[in-house]
């Protein structure tokens, strides 16, 4: 079989079908994308992927591996019918996580330079000027300074911030004073004025940010989250909030997603509601990636970026 012959199939609902015809262009070259309906889909080795339905894996016998058009991996290793002995590839793309800092620095730098009551006193006509506020006095803590993680301390403390960081295992990073263990949570949790949480889905991540997570954290913090929504308890964070605990949050990532229309979130006057599109995925800077990671997987060899299922990542 030569590489024009080789079939991978695709699956994903949430975007719309120009984003998949930049994946055509960039890889059809080379292989064969078809989606899960097509009937040559039964012989695909490889499968790339976001958000596929559950069971869907599962039912193409020939299927070797699957590659991730995203960091994260959850959405496939919670489906409870996933071949164990498929390998998994994930992306790890210095776009998306640029992409993730300047979200974040967004994020931070609206509620830092009080964009809200300028936006407002601007609807009003209103002349004023609030007192600057020095970021070497405000403290960011970054939940998951992996891959993109990382990066994202490193860019906020380029922005002046005193940054802590928080991993499972301590890194070096330029300008972030790196944390481990549940003391090092704590801490983070303690001394910031912007908690962001990068963190990956895991069995020990999820429900991590609760009434007792968020009673830890210093009052008038400001919560991020662009990590996953299921570390969330959506009510516990609405009750900070109510309480003035907190003095607001920025979300890209929720329980369920779309959020539902009715979602007490959408209408929060303190919480900033964003589509899960901090760090999207593009064709343009992760398709060779993406395609060596096919060929290797075809190939009987692990993918650019293999994923350790018992990990989570």
């Amino acid at each position: 079989m030569t590489d024009q012959d080789i079939i991978v199939i695709y699956h994903s609902p949430d975007y719309p079908i120009t984003y998949w015809q930049e994946w055509l262009d960039k890889l059809t070259s080379r292989i064969k994308l078809v989606p899960l309906d097509a009937p040559e889909a039964s012989m695909a080795e490889v499968m790339i992927t976001w958000n596929p339905p559950k069971g869907a894996i599962a039912t193409f016998p020939k299927l070797k591996g699957v590659v991730s058009l995203a960091q994260g991996v959850d959405h496939l290793l919670s489906d409870p019918t996933l071949p164990q002995d498929l390998m998994i590839g994930r992306l790890i793309d210095p776009f998306m996580s640029q992409s993730m800092a300047e979200w974040v620095l967004l994020a931070i730098l609206k509620e830092h330079r009080d964009d809200a009551i300028y936006h407002v006193a601007a609807q009003r006509k209103e002349w004023i000027k609030t007192i600057p506020k020095i970021p070497e006095d405000f403290t960011v803590s970054v939940m998951g300074i992996g891959a993109i993680g990382g990066h994202v301390a490193e860019k906020v403390a380029n922005f002046g911030f005193s940054v802590l960081g928080w991993s499972r295992h301590e890194k070096s990073l330029t300008g972030v004073i790196s944390l481990t263990g549940k003391d090092g949570f704590n801490r983070c949790l303690a001394e910031a004025d912007y908690v962001v949480s990068v963190l990956p889905l895991t069995a020990e991540t999820q429900d991590v940010y609760n009434a007792d997570s968020f009673a830890q954290m210093k009052p008038g913090a400001f919560f991020i989250n662009c990590g996953r929504g299921l570390q969330v308890d959506e009510d516990a964070l609405i009750a900070a909030l109510d309480s003035g605990h907190l003095s607001g949050a920025c979300l890209d990532v929720f329980r369920v997603e779309p959020l539902p229309q009715d979602h007490p979130l959408w209408n929060h006057p303190k919480v900033t509601i964003w589509p899960h599109v901090s760090a999207q995925t593009s064709p343009v800077t992760a398709a060779t990636q993406v395609y060596d990671s096919i060929m290797a997987i075809r190939k009987g060899n692990p993918p650019v970026n293999p994923v350790n299922p018992a990990r989570g990542y």
